[in-house]
């Protein structure tokens, strides 16, 4: 292991705090833009699509309007991203050679029809979970887990 790989220590055996860049209204914009695309291509039930871009594009308008999120609507994300975990979680995971010719992914469709192959459970929850850390990024959020009574 190389000297540089570690963080840097004093002398007295305290670790430097490692110095981090803020992240910028542009980039969370950006990445709930590239969030929106994603989640279009995903799997999901076209409802909890629609319910999260909608969620996307209100972040991307709050942040243009006031550069901050209040914690509410922040929580509201986080929940619903959280729901759209647990049905992709509860979705019956099949093989591509047994995936149905056709799939339903309209409102009303009985959870036990949400079919996914393992790559599309990963690829969608990998998508959600990339949200849920644009959502922790953004200004306002640290009022949401205060509110929420999380410890940070």
């Amino acid at each position: 292991m190389c000297s540089n790989d570690s963080p840097s220590q004093k002398r007295d055996g305290a670790t430097e705090a490692g110095v981090q860049t803020a992240i910028t209204t542009e980039q969370l914009q950006a990445d709930y833009g590239a969030t929106i695309d994603d989640l279009r291509h995903t799997p999901l039930p076209d409802a909890r699509i629609e319910e999260l871009v909608a969620s996307c594009v209100d972040m991307q308008q709050r942040l243009d309007t006031h550069g901050v999120v209040g914690h509410e609507t922040v929580l509201e994300l986080v929940t619903t991203v959280a729901e759209a975990m647990e049905q992709v979680r509860d979705a019956t995971v099949v093989g591509d050679d047994e995936l149905p010719d056709s799939r339903a992914l309209d409102t009303g469709v009985p959870s036990e029809e949400y079919v996914l192959t393992p790559q599309e459970r990963d690829e969608t929850l990998g998508v959600l979970s990339a949200l849920l850390f644009t959502a922790v990024e953004t200004p306002g959020a640290a009022d949401a887990t205060a509110a929420a009574g999380v410890v940070q």
